[in-house]
């Protein structure tokens, strides 16, 4: 028997669900994004000829609303992006793993075939 042991549990992960989430959150980002170039356009169209204090309360109140929307947009891409490389990371453990339990067993098969 080989004097190690390699890691028999597999990895936990739901693919899935994963890939799920990540498609939903690219959506989100490409909806949101969508919204907000949208929102832009009539605020363009819409205040053309508006002149005034209350056109720069409405243009400062446009911006930070847009900013936040970017900032959205980049944190749902971010959030996906990091699933994306957990899912990664688990499959990259689990074919590790297996490439360590097929070598425990080699190592095994081969000290059983040896004389004692």
């Amino acid at each position: 028997m080989p004097n190690w042991n390699p890691n028999w549990q597999d990895v936990r992960w739901d693919h899935g669900a994963a890939t799920e989430a990540v498609a939903a959150l690219r959506r989100a980002a490409a909806e949101l994004d969508h919204a907000a170039t949208e929102r832009f356009r009539a605020a363009l169209q819409a205040t053309a000829e508006w002149r005034g204090v209350h056109r720069c309360t409405f243009d400062a109140g446009l911006q930070r609303s847009l900013a936040v929307a970017r900032d959205l947009v980049r944190s749902y891409h971010a959030a996906a992006e990091r699933i994306v490389q957990a899912s990664q990371w688990a499959r990259d453990e689990q074919h590790r793993r297996e490439r360590e339990r097929e070598r425990w067993r080699r190592e095994r098969d081969e000290e059983q075939s040896q004389p004692h």
